[in-house]
């Protein structure tokens, strides 16, 4: 059996797996110990790729079924009628559909409005500007454990809600506390736990994003803002991050239960073309 080489970053954030090759395939063994590093720092990072759509493809669903978008609760990708496979891209002519262009993403787990968000994502770079915009993961377990007592014990038991941004003009949400005294966005919805628990660590993880509209359920209006706004400088203080300064062909492979992600605004002249593919979760509990 080859064992997987590997280095780890300084804050336990992110791991980058030496000298392999996507495109040749991974033994079961290799599979398996690639995914107990996803699960301990986060986020895997692979170098020097060249693979094709089926290598990509091929490779994430050996972690796991196919997250597949709904249209009845879209997502980034539903328009491309149950791909896999989701550009996200600026100056991507070439591309039917790409996404997200060159304005600032705020810090979010992936489909977290739905009753099954996706459990990790794989985003592999395929023309990247060498001054094209880094992407930055938290770790949302460290986030949870440097909270103080006081802090867990006031969210313990708490659900948050996560509308569905894509039922609003595109670009058009950026993490407003829902006052149902004047409206409730458009749209299904599904209370998650605030704390939830990883599936697979048992870990406990802070399921809070940045970029959408929530609310938490049960609380009165005022109580729930401060809390949120106490969480955020809570996740703005702290040094669990790793962030990515994209190279073509690069693969980073993320577990979507246990991060968060944030990328900057850059020019809009800059050409930045990536493909994710995302996969299953269960219901967050």
């Amino acid at each position: 059996m080859t064992i997987l080489n590997f280095t780890k970053n300084h804050n336990g954030v992110g791991v980058t797996v030496n000298n392999v090759n996507i495109a040749a395939g991974l033994t079961h063994q290799q599979i398996d110990q690639m995914r107990k590093l996803l699960h301990r720092y986060r986020v895997v990072i692979l170098r020097n790729q060249l693979i094709s759509d089926t290598h990509l493809t091929d490779f994430a669903f050996q972690f796991g079924p196919p997250f597949i978008p709904d249209n009845s609760n879209p997502v980034l990708g539903s328009a491309e009628g149950g791909s896999h496979l989701v550009i996200v891209g600026n100056r991507a002519d070439e591309y039917r559909n790409a996404y997200l262009g060159n304005q600032e993403v705020l810090p979010h787990s992936d489909h977290q409005w739905l009753q099954f968000p996706s459990s990790a994502s794989i985003l592999y770079a395929v023309d990247v500007s060498s001054n094209a915009a880094p992407t930055i993961w938290t770790d949302m377990v460290q986030a949870y454990a440097l909270l103080d007592e006081d802090m867990k014990e006031t969210i313990k038991g708490l659900n948050l809600i996560t509308y569905n941004p894509f039922f609003r003009p595109f670009g058009s949400v950026s993490a407003t506390y829902v006052d149902r005294r004047i409206e409730t966005p458009p749209g299904p919805f599904y209370p998650h736990p605030l704390v939830r628990t990883h599936s697979e660590t048992g870990e406990k993880v802070l399921y809070l994003n940045a970029a959408y509209e929530v609310e938490l359920p049960g609380i009165a209006y005022e109580t729930g803002v401060a809390l949120i706004a106490k969480l955020h400088n809570h996740l703005q203080s702290l040094d669990a991050v790793y962030k990515h300064v994209w190279q073509n062909g690069d693969i980073v492979f993320w577990d979507n239960q246990a991060t968060i992600h944030y990328r900057p605004p850059f020019n809009e002249n800059v050409r930045r073309i990536l493909k994710r593919v995302s996969i299953a979760g269960g219901a967050p509990f």
